[in-house]
């Protein structure tokens, strides 16, 4: 805690985590299983659900708007192109692509019926506009045909991918030739971020296919990013 006898950012996303209910397992059918199984392991952070999902997801829009607004200027979203984001969390990015280029249409995946909620309730004005869609989906197989998007982006999700080459493989079908992706992830050296540094991204980018991969440091001490960018 620090000198100032208030908990940190850090420490009150803990406490909450924390204080999250957790599933309990009663005989239920094998999907069932499989699904309870998921939840136990990403808890959470990682598929925000109930109330306590809405509270983390309430956080998390206000702490992960330095990343969002980063990644999108080195995306640079342009008018007139189709951008996807996995991992919409409560929707903060899909917003502000949609304020910053009025004419581009944006698509977004999760898997968390609580974001998606919360999602579509914050951009419920470009989803009549026709300029946002919203669903609930998964990196495993992105509901979207092949060269659907000029680009595509996921902020601080990877660490919770079931199989990171294969969704990697995912983001690059789902783009046109050309097209770029954009991964970012907090640069930092500790549990879960230290499993995606920034140069073990850029190498699971480039086994996928894409090129012209770099790397990209928003030098913030105090808040320190990376994205990798990559071209189909």
């Amino acid at each position: 805690m620090p000198a100032n006898g208030k908990p940190s950012h850090t420490e009150t996303v803990a406490a909450v985590f924390s204080r999250a209910p957790r599933m309990r397992h009663a005989v239920c059918s094998q999907a069932n299983r499989k699904e309870n199984a998921m939840t136990a392991h990403l808890g959470q952070p990682g598929l925000p659900r109930g109330l306590a999902g809405w509270i983390v997801g309430r956080i998390m829009r206000r702490y992960n708007r330095p990343d969002n607004v980063w990644t999108l200027s080195l995306l640079a979203i342009g008018d007139g192109e189709r951008a996807l984001e996995v991992g919409f969390g409560p929707g903060d990015a899909i917003r502000l692509a949609a304020e910053a280029a009025p004419s581009c249409r944006i698509a977004g995946v999760d898997h968390s019926a609580t974001m998606l909620a919360a999602a579509k309730q914050l951009n419920r004005v470009f989803i009549e506009q026709g300029r946002v869609r919203l669903s609930l989906g998964s990196i495993d197989a992105l509901p979207f045909a092949s060269d659907a998007f000029d680009n595509a982006f996921s902020i601080n999700c990877i660490y919770f991918w079931r199989d990171p080459a294969h969704g990697l493989g995912e983001l690059r079908r789902v783009v046109r030739r050309g097209g770029i992706v954009a991964i970012t992830v907090r640069d930092i050296e500790r549990a879960p971020y230290d499993a995606y540094r920034p140069d073990t991204l850029a190498r699971l980018m480039t086994d996928a296919g894409f090129a012209s991969v770099a790397i990209h440091r928003n030098g913030v001490r105090s808040h320190p990013l990376a994205c990798v960018l990559g071209t189909k």
